[in-house]
């Protein structure tokens, strides 16, 4: 009560126990405080300066075109100039009347389907093939059927193979290293001595694929014209028969 010194909120009326509160701090009570105050400050800047700040009190009006509606032919004052019917109401009967007419063009009594997009679907489970690489004989997963090989390096090794023997236009045929090795038992076919089977080139006693009648000799590249030889016989041997390399290292020495 006023005289208990509690002053009431001048929204709600609700009892305030600091006199120096201009609301009692409800939600409803704090919103109609700030539009009066924002009011009270917009009519201070207009005395001061002639206009409102935020000027949303003193903006003209619309621009105002006259046309003739469409639909039911009389005039109508709108906003904006290419507008062409006077209401929301005839230009729904307008849309209504253009449909109606679409389905007379058709067959009477059925409504013209719309063209429906075709949505393609992809797989949702991807088809995996398991395969055997004829460089290294491993066996591998892919989900390119086309897949040859285990890995970049195996592939880059059976396009140099083949490169080199469609260089001399000789004939190509595919060639399983593995299926040689296992042929030739991991034996060297030049100087009749094991290779070693973990190891890889540069090493001297590598596995390699060894042309029998060399490819700038008018050889093939094809499993009956291949043979198993370590990287050092086969540097040796180089495009000249065995024989022929064993003569001269003999004539040297």
């Amino acid at each position: 009560m006023p005289g208990d010194g509690m002053n009431p909120c001048p929204y709600c009326a609700t009892p305030m126990s600091n006199p120096r509160r201009k609301q009692c701090g409800d939600l409803a009570c704090k919103r109609a405080f700030n539009a009066e105050r924002m009011r009270d400050y917009q009519r201070r800047y207009k005395v001061e300066h002639g206009y409102y700040q935020t000027r949303l009190y003193d903006r003209g009006k619309k621009r105002q075109c006259t046309i003739t509606c469409r639909r039911c032919g009389r005039e109508a004052v709108v906003t904006k100039r290419t507008a062409r019917y006077c209401s929301h109401a005839c230009w729904h009967q307008a849309k209504q009347a253009a449909r109606s007419q679409i389905e007379l063009a058709g067959k009477p009594g059925r409504r013209v389907p719309r063209p429906q997009a075709v949505t393609v679907l992809k797989p949702l489970r991807r088809r995996w093939f398991g395969a055997c690489c004829p460089m290294c004989s491993t066996w591998f997963v892919t989900d390119n059927p086309r897949d040859q090989n285990c890995s970049p390096r195996c592939g880059r090794r059976a396009a140099k193979d083949k490169r080199r023997a469609l260089e001399r236009n000789a004939f190509v045929a595919p060639v399983n290293r593995t299926e040689v090795y296992e042929r030739d038992q991991w034996t060297c076919q030049l100087c009749r001595e094991p290779v070693a089977r973990t190891e890889v080139v540069p090493h001297p006693q590598a596995p390699t694929i060894d042309h029998v009648v060399p490819l700038a000799r008018g050889g093939t590249h094809e499993p009956a014209n291949v043979q198993l030889a370590h990287y050092r016989c086969n540097s040796i041997k180089s495009d000249r028969g065995w024989d022929e390399c064993m003569i001269n290292l003999s004539a040297r020495s």
